[in-house]
C-alpha cells in the first residue's frame, strides 16, 4: 500500500490567515488613510491617488493571494484532477489579469510610462508579470 501523507491543515491554515491579514492591512491602508506612496510635495489629483492605491491593492490581493490560492488548490480541493486543473487555470487567469491591470494603473498616472522605469522595483515587477504570463 502507498503511504498516505497527512493533511496539511496547519500550514494551509497559516497561509490563509497570513493572506487574509495582509489583504486586510492593504485594504485598511487604502480606505482609512486615503493615501499612497506618492510624494506629498506633488499633491496628486484624486484620479492619480486612486490609481496609486489600486496598484498595491491589485498586486497584493490579486497577483499574490489569488495566485497563491491557485497553487494550494491541488492540496485542499476535493474532486477529480481535471476539476483541480480547471480551477487552478481560472484562478491563475484572474491573478494574471489583476497583475496586468495593476501594472496598467501604475502607468496611467500623470507622470506617464517613462517615469516608472527608474527603479529596480518597476523593472522586477514588469519582468515578474511578463514571466508569469509566459508561464
Amino acid at each position: 500500500m502507498a503511504a498516505v501523507s497527512p493533511p496539511l491543515v496547519p500550514p494551509l491554515l497559516f497561509a490563509r490567515i497570513s493572506g487574509i491579514l495582509v489583504a486586510a492591512l492593504v485594504i485598511s491602508w487604502a480606505l482609512l488613510f486615503k493615501s499612497s506612496f506618492l510624494p506629498h510635495s506633488s499633491l496628486p489629483s484624486q484620479e492619480d491617488l486612486i490609481f496609486a492605491v489600486l496598484h498595491p491593492l491589485l498586486m497584493v490581493i490579486g497577483f499574490i493571494l489569488i495566485s497563491g490560492e491557485a497553487i494550494l488548490i491541488h492540496r485542499w480541493l476535493p474532486g477529480s484532477r481535471n476539476l483541480k486543473k480547471s480551477v487552478h487555470l481560472c484562478l491563475q487567469g484572474v491573478a494574471l489579469g489583476c497583475g496586468v491591470f495593476g501594472v496598467w494603473t501604475k502607468f496611467h498616472g500623470q507622470d506617464g510610462i517613462v517615469a516608472n522605469f527608474f527603479s529596480l522595483h518597476s523593472w522586477m515587477g514588469l519582468i515578474c508579470v511578463s514571466l508569469f504570463g509566459a508561464q
